[in-house]
């Protein structure tokens, strides 16, 4: 227990942006996408005339088009139960009590959460909390044995699937974990961890959470 504790705090200390574009490379090296998905709305998906873009109702897509209310992609920043701007109440509604707590700034601190299986080491979200408003997501590990998804993608997907779904990533940059990478895709605050072919991770961020 205490060596898993360490290796959060580890964690916790490291978090930050997206990996700067030293060190990084570009995706022309990947395989090709499939075919388009259909368009499910609140999750990222890649179009054909605008490349990657948040899918929102036909209604709430109107309404932005009219500007009758903010174009936003915020309402596709979600990590299984969380979501960017969450409060921390709904939050430990939803995974319950923090394993570790790491203070960042007197407004902010990152907390991880473990999600109870049987599988071992557990997945768990790293959720950053700035005036107790989700402002970073992450979901960290091995496959959950319950649905939590990103934009229709779970951890252990291959990565095919990512490709197929967001698309090219406009970077690949190297990740904190041995031979592996971290995919982002400008300008949209997201990412996606690959190791060995398959998803390890995702991370969605946004800097004033609301």
């Amino acid at each position: 227990m205490i060596r898993r504790m360490r290796a959060l705090l580890t964690i916790l200390a490291a978090l930050a942006a997206f990996p700067a574009a030293a060190g990084c490379i570009g995706s022309q090296s990947l395989p090709e996408p499939g075919p388009i998905p259909e368009a499910v709305p609140f999750h990222f998906q890649r179009t054909a005339a605008r490349g990657l873009a948040c899918a929102v109702p036909a209604e709430q897509g109107a309404d932005m088009a009219a500007h009758r209310r903010p174009t936003s992609y915020l309402p596709c920043l979600k990590v299984g139960a969380v979501s960017i701007a969450d409060t921390l109440k709904s939050v430990e509604a939803a995974l319950g009590k923090p394993d570790a707590i790491t203070s960042i700034d007197w407004r902010t601190e990152a907390r991880a959460y473990f999600i109870a299986q049987r599988s071992i080491p557990h997945p768990y979200y790293v959720v950053t909390f700035q005036d107790d408003v989700a402002v970073a997501v992450q979901l960290l590990g091995p496959p959950t044995e319950m649905p939590a998804r990103f934009s229709g993608l779970s951890l252990g997907d291959p990565a095919q699937a990512v490709l197929d779904s967001l698309g090219k990533p406009s970077r690949r940059c190297p990740g904190k974990e041995r031979s592996a990478e971290t995919w982002v895709w400008h300008p949209f605050p997201i990412g996606v961890d690959i190791r060995d072919g398959h998803v390890i991770g995702f991370k969605v961020t946004w800097p004033a959470g609301r």
